[in-house]
């Protein structure tokens, strides 16, 4: 019976993964027999939707096909005690050799009365992360085996717990213990986390800027997957389809599921069933791409990204600030925010254009009438 095998969840493994060959087989070879020790500390950067979680989800499957036991966590509040009082003490209980349970103090006399006794856990919530990586890879490592943490959004991780945890994986590096962290974060806000003395131990890792597809890849994975989902799709529908994702990972998914979704008759999957599924998934991408990105931006923020709008590519920056009414100067101000935070980029010596496809429809389809007065662009 056919089946939709697209997942338009961000972070959601995808039934085919294309494009990052390359990077995968890195990852396997790290963990292979005879260890890569470049790639035992990893860091993706990458814009909204590149599909950064997907191979930080990759690096696990390496890691653990080859045996290593691997900790994935995310960068919220708490992440160094998390790490001692719940990953750590539930793996060593698991793969340490040494009895769960210590004696912390004892008394007692010979006689009637007998002895006592008072028992502690052998991984009190004090101990510290240091001994216990250092236990559980002294475990591991009888079998070759190692392990591995991952963090995902590491750019909103608290600073100390990066500085106390980069330390112990440099430890690790000098006691060659078997020991791997990968992370994944925005790009702009990586390259400030990188600048910081907090982070210094992610400077030295292998650094892979994550970003679009090429329209061939987005073909092989939009037609496999229709084809291992039951499905059959003509060329000119998979043109359509490719064309609209525009290189963009987590476009692939959104299309292909909507373009399914739409078909629901015999035969190939039509170019109106594309033209379905590709509107379907730009409101999709609107809803949980778009408008998150977009809420946190000032007033300010807002009318420069209106200004760009009223392009179809990218835009000159002067013609920018003319728009807005400012200096080129003040206009500036605004287009280094806005790079930092990932909404747009460099298009070349002068010009900036969208990180994400579709924000400038997004953008004239929902702004107000009166946010986007003056604004026109006045050129013939």
């Amino acid at each position: 019976m056919p089946r939709n095998l697209f997942k338009p969840s961000f972070g959601t493994y995808p039934h085919l993964l294309v494009g990052r060959d390359q990077l995968i087989d890195e990852f396997e070879d790290t963990f292979d027999g005879i260890l890569d020790p470049a790639g035992l500390t990893v860091l993706l950067s990458g814009q909204r939707g590149m599909g950064k979680t997907v191979l930080l989800d990759a690096y696990r499957r390496a890691a653990e096909g080859a045996g290593w036991l691997v900790i994935t966590e995310s960068s919220s509040s708490g992440l160094l005690e998390r790490l001692t009082h719940d990953h750590l003490p539930r793996l060593l209980q698991e793969h340490s050799s040494k009895p769960p349970a210590q004696l912390g103090s004892a008394s007692g006399t010979i006689g009637p009365l007998g002895g006592s006794a008072s028992w502690t856990e052998r991984y009190p919530a004090e101990s510290t992360l240091r001994s216990q990586i250092t236990e559980l890879t002294d475990a591991l490592q009888a079998d070759g085996k190692g392990l591995v943490i991952t963090i995902d959004e590491v750019q909103a991780a608290d600073i100390e717990d990066l500085r106390k945890l980069g330390e112990i994986i440099q430890y690790g590096r000098r006691e060659e213990r078997l020991l791997a962290f990968a992370a994944a974060g925005l790009s702009t806000p990586i390259e400030e986390l990188l600048d910081h003395p907090g982070a210094t131990f992610l400077r030295r890792a292998e650094h892979h800027p994550i970003g679009r597809v090429s329209r061939a890849e987005v073909r092989a994975a939009l037609a496999g997957t229709i084809a291992d989902s039951g499905h059959e799709i003509d060329v000119h529908g998979l043109d359509l389809a490719a064309d609209a994702v525009d290189g963009y990972p987590f476009m692939i998914q959104l299309v292909g599921y909507h373009t399914l979704k739409a078909h629901t008759t015999a035969g190939p999957i039509t170019t109106e069933d594309v033209d379905t599924g590709i509107a379907a998934a730009r409101r999709r991408l609107g809803r949980h791409v778009h408008t998150p990105a977009l809420r946190p931006l000032s007033s300010v923020d807002r009318t420069y990204l209106l200004a760009m709008a009223q392009d179809d590519g990218p835009s000159r920056t002067g013609k920018i600030a003319e728009r807005m009414g400012v200096s080129a100067q003040y206009a500036g101000e605004y287009r280094r925010r806005l790079i930092r935070d990932g909404i747009i980029e460099s298009a070349g010596h002068g010009q900036v254009r969208f990180t994400i496809p579709y924000t400038a429809d997004h953008l004239r389809e929902h702004a107000a009438h009166n946010a986007l007065e003056g604004l026109v662009d006045e050129d013939t």
